[in-house]
């Protein structure tokens, strides 16, 4: 149980890492399987049938390589993220707000940690582009409403 918040970005950050790495672990077995299946078919056919399913296997190789990079990726870029305190709305600022708390380090989503959710959003995204260099109490117009920061850490 995380009882502060100077251990809420750590252990976000913990939690970030682990499910990155089942994603890569996820992705490697599923690149693993696509190949045994290409081992297996190259063996038992012959024709259009075998041209359509190597096809089929190469294009399924290709998506996994792309999300395979991008979650390295992810993975490197959270890597670098800073979980010491911050004051104002900058990356690795943890904020609280009306629609949640958001943590500005990857776009990652929703994490959940001891039974609360984290938004996890780059410092690329509407919001916080909306609310960047601002301070607790201060206010931002973000989509017609009115947004205030409650906490920043």
């Amino acid at each position: 149980m995380i009882n502060s918040t100077d251990q809420i970005k750590p252990a976000l950050l913990a939690r970030s890492q682990e499910i990155l790495r089942d994603q890569i672990a996820d992705i490697q077995e599923q690149l693993k399987n696509l190949q045994q299946s290409s081992e297996i078919e190259e063996k038992s056919s012959a024709g259009d049938k075998y041209e359509t399913h190597q096809e089929m296997l190469n294009q399924n190789r290709d998506i996994l390589q792309k999300r395979l990079s991008s979650t390295k990726v992810m993975l490197n870029q959270i890597n670098a993220v800073p979980v010491k305190n911050i004051s104002t709305v900058e990356e690795g600022a943890l904020i609280e707000v009306p629609m949640g708390n958001v943590w500005v380090s990857v776009a990652m989503g929703k994490v959940n940690l001891d039974g609360k959710d984290y938004l996890l959003v780059s410092k690329e995204s509407p919001l916080i582009s909306a609310l960047w260099g601002l301070k607790k109490g201060d206010l931002a117009e973000f989509r017609g409403n009115n947004i205030k920061i409650s906490k920043i850490s």
